[in-house]
């Protein structure tokens, strides 16, 4: 039987991989598809430890499994707009037309959502779909009122379908003294209850005046599969608007590092297989989309640049591509030095 150690880091392993390897997958596939010359897919970092050649491209396991690469002609060397010499490489990542190369980069984060999708969808087959079920209701609150009562199992919201306690929260939180139409299973029946959120200062938005609790339950494979679909723009969403949260102030910044996600593998390992799916499938939606930020060095400042080279009808130039990517790397490292120091002030090391 395997310690509890080596399945901890066997999870890791699995859950780090998963969305390295599939992001740096889905822009290989579609470079590939683009006629991009691949030098090298790497599987790891460090030293090589095994490696073949198919073709043009080189294959290689290397000593550190905290991630994948893939080595694209031409992406890591800036073109010169005043260099006369054309790229002698037809192949060459930059060779190609503006929309080929966004849609190389776009795959990566692009893969992600869809492995998100699938782990989902098999974590529900297999276990069952959360739902928001209503575990109390308050006296004399909007919920309350609106004829809520303990045991309902939130289905949709203003016709928006709820999959998480997150999506129902902030429904309520956006709509405060705005009706809400909750429809809720009660028994077995379908049936629809009116509810107007108070605004609740502490809270900067509505409330309605419920402890919410989640519960799973097998459903049919259609929509346990559909649900993962469903259950993965949910989760996008809410990253968005936690996102915004932080960034206007209304919540108080708390983000994983490194360390974090660790802990969190660690835990999740304990309690299962399942679950091991299930936060890999939330660190592929998280990856996806924080890899479409428009910071230098990420999939979405790519992006931005190819924008500007397009409006511009030429490239960067080294220095300004230089600097660009001197200014990513800087913010980039200031977000990793912020949530590893916050991993370090949950975990208590520092005191206080």
């Amino acid at each position: 039987m395997l310690s509890s150690a080596l399945v901890i880091i066997i999870a890791f392993a699995f859950v780090f991989l998963t969305f390295a390897l599939s992001h740096e997958f889905g822009h290989f596939i579609v470079g590939k598809a683009a006629g991009v010359r691949v030098y090298e897919f790497s599987l790891g970092f460090g030293p090589s430890i095994r490696q073949f050649k198919r073709g043009e491209t080189v294959y290689s396991l290397r000593t550190l499994p905290v991630g994948a690469f893939v080595k694209f002609a031409g992406l890591d060397e800036p073109s010169d707009p005043d260099d006369d010499v054309e790229d002698e490489d037809p192949r060459s990542f930059r060779s190609k037309p503006i929309i080929l190369r966004i849609l190389t980069i776009l795959a990566g984060p692009f893969m992600n959502f869809v492995v998100a999708f699938v782990l989902f969808a098999i974590v529900f087959v297999s276990v069952g779909v959360p739902s928001a079920v209503i575990g109390e209701v308050y006296q004399d609150t909007p919920a309350w009122r609106g004829g809520i009562i303990a045991g309902d199992r939130i289905i949709s919201i203003d016709g928006t379908r709820t999959d998480t306690i997150t999506d129902v929260k902030d429904k309520i939180w956006q709509s405060p003294g705005r009706q809400l139409t909750f429809t809720i299973e009660r028994d077995g029946a379908i049936i629809g209850r009116v509810v107007t959120p108070e605004r609740d200062e502490s809270a900067h938005g509505g409330v309605i005046g419920v402890m919410l609790s989640e519960i799973w339950a097998r459903r049919g494979f259609l929509e346990s599969v559909s649900r993962g679909a469903s259950f993965t723009r949910s989760m996008s969403r809410n990253l968005l608007v936690t996102l915004w949260r932080m960034i206007t102030g209304k919540v108080k910044p708390d983000v994983a590092g490194p360390i974090g996600i660790a802990q969190a593998v660690g835990q999740t390992a304990k309690l299962g297989f399942v679950n091991v799916l299930y936060l890999a499938a939330l660190l592929n939606v998280n990856l996806g989309l924080l890899n479409l930020l428009p910071i230098p060095v990420l999939d979405g400042g790519w992006i931005v640049l190819l924008l500007l080279e397009a409006i511009r009808r030429k490239p960067l130039s080294v220095e300004q591509e230089a600097f660009a990517r001197m200014i990513g790397m800087a913010i980039l490292g200031l977000l990793i030095v912020f949530a590893t120091f916050s991993d370090i002030a949950r975990l208590g090391v520092l005191g206080g």
